[in-house]
């Protein structure tokens, strides 16, 4: 398909309202392509409807925005420049946030529990700091388990394709902002489980489990019938669902496998650091039925609510260099100014951004070199404990661990095959992810070393470690001691001066002695009492010999479960510890490749055939410097290369090759490099 080699994408916000005349009032199809020229882009995603609600086209069941009104040819203006300048279309159109369709059909309204919308009340939702909830009245959500209101996506979907020439189609905001009570909901909910529908159950009850899967369910059968309402026009139409919310919000928003799968990539608009960044490439290049995934990130600084403040030129070739390193596509998004213009200095900088991206696209093919695996539960993101810790903040921190030791790491989940990984990392997995207990067990009894964390995933736990699950910790901090016979492994901490974790942890028993790596120390009051022993701190003072870290073997393989999430933290210490725990327990010595670069310089590995490609990133924020120093490399390649060169030049490295790895030293780096070490050609 035309989007395999397109890997220059764009986006500029048009959720413009029209109370003025002078809202785009002076949008130019013509002055629109030429920044798009400037910007080097081959794929532009243009809006035909937007989280307002107003069309962009000739829509005869919506409302079509007053600025077009008169002119509703100019989308398709711009649609047919775009194809004239080569740059492919794709079509933009807000799913289920559509304020004018709100406001003209309450029926067709989400409602909270207070029996309203959150456009009319208001309500804030201060633990999900999105647009959507921070400025609730702006937004206006509507209900897909209304049959009315798909019947008119139906007819806008239908339009759209009548209309214009595009080359794929978008939907955005597949997710339950919040949990719907409308009538169209609890009469579904009564048909397909029965009784009353909960509203706010906890996190750790069934009742949650069964909401959150129904939620899952729903949005997958909704995004499903979207794809097929498309295809049954088209079908050689791709179509993309947002899926940023597979890594973004909380573990009850909907979003998961199934809008994947009715995407024919998979692509997402995020918000957060490199880590995340890159931690979300490597979900997406797995998750994504054809590639190139597609990462989105915003120009604006540190999000597009921030309208006028553009990220620098080396922030932004940063963030193209991050996802170029996992051979993606990037889409940088822009937002357009309320009159229709657009700030050609920006375009200039993501040209420039593009310019230093183009010569490596060329190269953008292969097999993802991954030694261990992260599976991450997209189920997981919610803590059972109200704390820090939950299945998305500890894998990105676990795959920050692997990173920063160049160990070549995929991300993986119920959506992928694990057998693939020698080594798999599963943190805080929920009740919400126990479909997928079979073949985790599987993993483990056919060889696999399988690290888990908390209690969320109690079937899990207690298969794997022959334990009960009887509680939780009393207090929030807590010591991890290591016993005798893995003391080694815990560097500085020993039973006296034990390893501090600040959460609450699940108390397990039933565990044989022999497979007790740690055990819970506690402090000598609990936090909230008024008698202490320290005044500034909570320092060990009673042992329990409860079990924390289990390592037990489990048919041909190994678990190691710790009820506390150290691969969570974010310290040296910790990361010392996690990585000493699975390398030790694996018995694994040596990578497919090995690096003493910097930690903050992340490498990836491809393979095509008879060439590997050996990607360097630099990971640094706003102030940083970018220049690393050269630094060595080895790559498993099992037979002497032909040549290694630095793309895209083509210049050639000198390198050596011993036991079955190739051997070459860098160049000093700056932000990206691409290495290609050739193997001769088998006669």
């Amino acid at each position: 398909m035309w989007y395999q080699d397109r890997y220059r994408r764009h986006l500029c916000d048009m959720h413009i309202e029209d109370w003025s005349e002078k809202f785009l009032s002076e949008f130019s199809p013509e002055e629109y392509v030429e920044n798009l020229k400037r910007a080097k882009i081959n794929n532009a995603m243009l809006y035909y409807q937007s989280h307002v609600g107003l069309c962009y086209f000739p829509t005869k069941v919506g409302v079509v925005h007053k600025a077009f009104i008169g002119r509703e040819h100019l989308m398709r203006d711009l649609v047919d420049l775009c194809h004239k300048n080569d740059i492919r279309v794709t079509g933009y159109y807000s799913l289920n946030y559509n304020t004018a369709e709100h406001d003209r059909h309450p029926e067709w309204r989400m409602i909270t529990q207070s029996g309203i919308s959150r456009r009319c009340s208001g309500e804030r939702d201060d633990h999900e700091p999105s647009f959507a909830s921070l400025k609730a009245r702006r937004y206006g959500f509507c209900c897909p388990n209304n049959m009315e209101y798909r019947a008119f996506v139906f007819e806008q979907i239908d339009e759209m394709m009548d209309y214009f020439d595009s080359d794929a189609l978008f939907f955005d905001m597949p997710f339950w902002p919040h949990t719907c009570c409308c009538e169209k909901c609890r009469a579904r909910w009564a048909k397909e489980v029965g009784g009353e529908m909960p509203v706010s159950p906890a996190p750790d009850t069934k009742e949650y489990a069964l909401l959150t899967e129904r939620k899952y369910a729903w949005m997958g059968e909704w995004v499903t019938a979207v794809t097929a309402h498309v295809k049954a026009k088209n079908p050689d139409m791709p179509v993309e669902h947002n899926y940023a919310s597979g890594i973004s919000s909380t573990s009850d928003n909907g979003c998961g496998e199934e809008v994947c799968l009715a995407s024919d990539y998979a692509g997402g608009d995020l918000y957060g650091g490199a880590a995340e960044h890159s931690f979300t490439c490597k979900f997406y290049r797995n998750a994504t039925r054809n590639q190139p995934f597609e990462y989105m990130f915003s120009r604006c600084k540190p999000a597009l609510r921030v309208h006028t403040l553009t990220k620098s030129a080396v922030e932004m070739k940063n963030a193209v260099a991050i996802t170029a390193a996992h051979h993606g596509a990037t889409l940088v998004i822009d937002a357009i100014d309320p009159v229709g213009t657009m700030d050609r200095r920006v375009y200039d900088r993501i040209g420039d951004m593009f310019d230093y991206q183009a010569p490596y696209e060329p190269y953008f093919r292969g097999d993802m070199i991954e030694d261990v695996g992260i599976y991450y539960g997209i189920r997981s993101k919610t803590s059972f404990y109200g704390d820090a810790y939950n299945g998305k903040s500890c894998s990105v921190c676990a795959a920050g661990t692997l990173a920063r030791n160049h160990i070549p790491f995929g991300v993986t989940g119920s959506y992928h095959d694990v057998m693939r990984y020698p080594v798999l990392i599963a943190p805080m997995l929920s009740q919400m992810e126990e479909k997928d207990n079979d073949r985790l067990i599987s993993y483990v009894e056919k060889g696999g070393t399988l690290y888990i964390s908390g209690g969320g995933n109690r079937a899990l736990v207690e298969t794997l470690t022959g334990g009960r699950l009887t509680g939780v910790t009393p207090s929030d901090k807590i010591y991890l001691a290591p016993t005798e016979a893995w003391q080694e492994h815990f560097g500085w901490f020993n039973p006296k001066y034990p390893l501090p974790f600040e959460g609450l942890a699940p108390v397990i028993e039933g565990i044989d002695a022999e497979n007790v790596a740690a055990t819970l120390t506690l402090p000598y009051t609990n936090g909230a009492d008024a008698a202490y022993a320290s005044i500034h701190s909570d320092p060990p003072g009673i042992p329990t010999g409860i079990p924390m870290i289990v390592v037990r073997k489990y048919g041909k393989g190994t678990v190691i479960w710790s009820a506390a999430p150290i691969e969570g933290v974010a310290y040296a210490e910790y990361r010392e510890i996690f990585l000493k725990l699975l390398m030790t327990v694996s018995g694994i010595n040596e990578f497919s490749m090995e690096s003493d670069a910097p930690a903050d310089v992340e490498m990836t590995l491809f393979r095509d055939g008879r060439e590997f490609l050996v990607n360097a990133v630099t990971v640094c924020g706003e102030d940083a410097p970018t220049m690393r120093n050269g630094f060595s490399v080895r790559v498993r390649t099992s037979e002497k290369p032909e040549r290694v060169e630095l793309l895209p030049d083509r210049t050639t490295v000198e390198f050596t090759f011993e036991d079955g790895f190739t051997a070459f030293r860098t160049r000093d780096l700056n932000i990206f490099d691409m290495y290609r070490i050739l193997l001769p050609e088998r006669a």
